[in-house]
């Protein structure tokens, strides 16, 4: 068969869709779901400023937070990614990327602020902190609704109806809480 005649018309089978199946998001679902908890805590705690939690939850919070500034970004280049060439693809993990890495940031720059060890004289204002806590607590869950949208626009038809039915009710249940 004449392949260059025919390309239009030859179907690529060689090529290897990664099926996407609810198992493959368990963990991902899971720690976006410690994270919007995360946010919601921060929130209380913004919430009740000036005063601040007892040393011990503020050293839960700060660990939660270390986590978050150590995790790195979620390895989604299976699930985003088409193929080499997928430039959307990319560009989805590239902003992926960013938002992590502001994720990080602003989680090491709360755990100064916050840690059990720092000295109240050492600590931004009120107004600064409640600044600071709504920009992270804002942007963590922006990232959390971007990732399960990219998915979603990304890998749509490799989604089995159940895993597209897990990200769709993760999303609703952030919307309506």
């Amino acid at each position: 068969m004449d392949h260059e005649r025919l390309a239009g018309n030859v179907v690529p089978f060689a090529r290897r869709w990664h099926v996407i199946h609810e198992i493959d998001l368990v963990r991902l679902i899971g720690a976006q779901r410690r994270r919007a908890e995360l946010c919601d805590r921060l929130e209380a705690v913004g919430d009740g400023l000036p005063a601040l939690p007892p040393r011990y939850e503020l050293a839960a919070l700060c660990g939660a937070l270390a986590e978050i500034a150590a995790r790195g970004e979620p390895s989604l280049e299976a699930m985003l990614l088409k193929d080499a060439n997928d430039a959307l693809g990319a560009a989805l993990l590239d902003h992926i990327r960013i938002r992590c890495m502001t994720d990080a940031t602003a989680a090491q720059e709360l755990i100064d602020m916050l840690g059990p060890a720092v000295a109240s004289d050492r600590r931004p204002t009120a107004d600064a902190l409640g600044y600071m806590l709504r920009g992270f607590f804002t942007g963590c869950r922006r990232a959390i609704d971007f990732e399960q949208l990219a998915i979603l626009a990304s890998a749509g038809h490799r989604l089995t109806r159940n895993a597209r039915a897990m990200l769709i009710d993760s999303l609703s249940v952030r919307r309506e809480g």
